[in-house]
């Protein structure tokens, strides 16, 4: 049969791609060619010439048969055999349109290897073009250079000075009607280039400037692409160490992460990791502290979470910057959030509860005219005195490391007006007086008196008003037993003496 063929068929034929026998060409037809000359190498060792030339014309007729003929070349022990299969499968598509690029082609292990053994670079070194070329391209209004741009996206000199242009236009147009395409090219840019530090500066310096000023007008107007997030993700997994970039990395993801959306897909991309590296090493960087920070809560306090080992480690970093830092009213309230949601899903473990609680009642102390800081560590304390008992006893305890119970009578004046601040300070409570033996401090610190005047002060608050007299009733429920337990005393005293 094979002989049939070889007199039937014209050898130069063979080798021809199935389109292009109906003379329609294109490049992937060349990918079919080389593709069958790699076919030919790789089998020659056990095939004749009549065998090869079957072979090449059978494998046109159905998928099927080029996998037989790979089959033969793994049985055949043919060095390098499952990269050489990778690539002929990827190559000998009967439909161009399945066919691998010959861009996409050096991407693979066998084709790169062989160029490199070649002494052919793997990349084509373009000379930059005149710089009057360039400036004659980017004339014009902002949609003008984001088309540049888009056309021109393997040129890091045409993209660096488009970057430069977008900046001072940027500047200029106060409507920005064209903010959506801006992030889209400057995300693409961004992952196009991602070797190439200046433009990533660039890009990221514009693409914090349009969101910061497109969400001053728009609030809610937050871009919710993925590839957004990837474009920026990447950023920050390749400069590290590069404390400017990261910067503004961090912000802008934390300003993304607001859509539900972006949210949702960054913790998909499990970047805990990520955020806990940043806080390590960057303790002394005041904005990528609370970028950090704020992607820390942002990213937990709705999640699933599976592997909580990342948070328990982003705990201790946490201390850390609030032990050095406890003075600084902003890094003091994004550590208190994170802090928060950390107990809330249960990431702070029986060595820490005591350091915790401490450190909250401190931020509450030294930043008492901060509502969102004192909001967030009353969360914190709460959710650690459900938690913990020995929590729950640190809270009342009055040393020189706390002022103790005294410093939620302190709140409640200092707060009285704010519903939201004593809602939080009687959630506290209502956990505290789940505690017998926290009960008489309680009392002897009138906190009774003090749950009694905001039941009387905050009657249209319906949430805070259940908090307060579910917290009244335990504590007056326990009023028998703190007279049965003082009655027992008094008597075990007169017997002694």
């Amino acid at each position: 049969m094979a002989d049939q063929i070889l007199h039937m068929y014209p050898t130069f034929k063979s080798w021809m791609a199935p389109e292009a026998l109906e003379f329609i060409f294109s490049p992937k037809s060349d990918i079919w060619s080389l593709g069958c000359i790699i076919l030919d190498m790789a089998s020659c060792s056990y095939t004749n010439k009549a065998d090869a030339l079957a072979t090449r014309v059978a494998i046109r007729e159905h998928p099927k048969k080029l996998l037989k003929a790979l089959e033969k070349i793994r049985k055949h022990d043919i060095a390098k055999a499952d990269p050489i299969i990778d690539v002929l499968i990827a190559m000998l598509h009967i439909n161009p349109e399945d066919r691998i690029s010959a861009k996409n082609l050096m991407n693979l292990p066998f084709a790169s290897d062989c160029l490199l053994a070649s002494g052919i670079p793997l990349s084509k070194r373009k000379h930059p073009w005149p710089a009057s070329i360039t400036e004659t391209l980017l004339q014009g209004g902002l949609p003008n250079v984001i088309e540049v741009m888009n056309c021109f996206l393997d040129r890091p000199e045409v993209q660096i000075k488009a970057l430069e242009q977008l900046l001072v236009l940027v500047d200029q147009d106060e409507g920005l009607p064209w903010i959506f395409d801006v992030v889209e090219s400057v995300a693409t840019i961004i992952l196009s280039h991602q070797n190439n530090l200046q433009i990533q500066m660039c890009a990221c310096k514009l693409l914090s400037k349009v969101l910061s000023k497109a969400l001053l007008d728009h609030p809610d107007n937050v871009p919710n692409e993925k590839h957004v997030v990837d474009a920026l993700l990447s950023t920050w997994r390749n400069y590290p160490t590069n404390e400017e970039l990261l910067s503004m990395v961090c912000q802008m993801l934390l300003i993304i992460s607001s859509n539900e959306a972006s949210m949702e897909h960054l913790q998909n991309l499990c970047m805990f990791a990520d955020i806990n590296e940043c806080l390590n090493n960057f303790p002394h960087n005041k904005q990528i502290c609370l970028s950090c920070l704020g992607l820390l809560w942002s990213l937990t306090v709705n999640a699933a979470l599976v592997n909580k080992t990342p948070l328990k480690e982003a705990v201790q970093l946490t201390l850390k910057i609030l032990d050095i830092y406890l003075s600084d009213g902003d890094r003091a309230e994004s550590a208190c959030s994170a802090l928060w949601v950390l107990s809330l899903k249960g990431c702070i473990e029986g060595g820490e509860f005591e350091h915790v609680t401490l450190l909250l009642l401190k931020c509450i102390q030294l930043h008492m005219q901060r509502p969102v800081l004192v909001n967030n560590a009353y969360l914190g304390l709460a959710s650690l005195a459900r938690t913990s008992e020995l929590a729950a006893f640190r809270i009342i305890v009055i040393d020189e490391d706390s002022p103790g119970i005294s410093l939620i009578k302190v709140t409640y004046q200092a707060h009285k007006d704010d519903p939201e601040v004593v809602e939080n300070m009687c959630m506290l409570l209502l956990e505290l007086v789940l505690y017998d033996e926290i009960v008489p401090e309680l009392f002897s610190n009138n906190i009774d008196e003090m749950l009694l005047e905001i039941q009387a002060r905050f009657t249209s608050s319906e949430e805070l008003i259940k908090l307060a007299t579910k917290a009244i009733k335990k504590m007056n429920e326990s009023l028998p037993q703190m007279k049965s337990e003082k009655s027992q005393k008094q008597r075990n005293t007169r017997v002694h003496q």
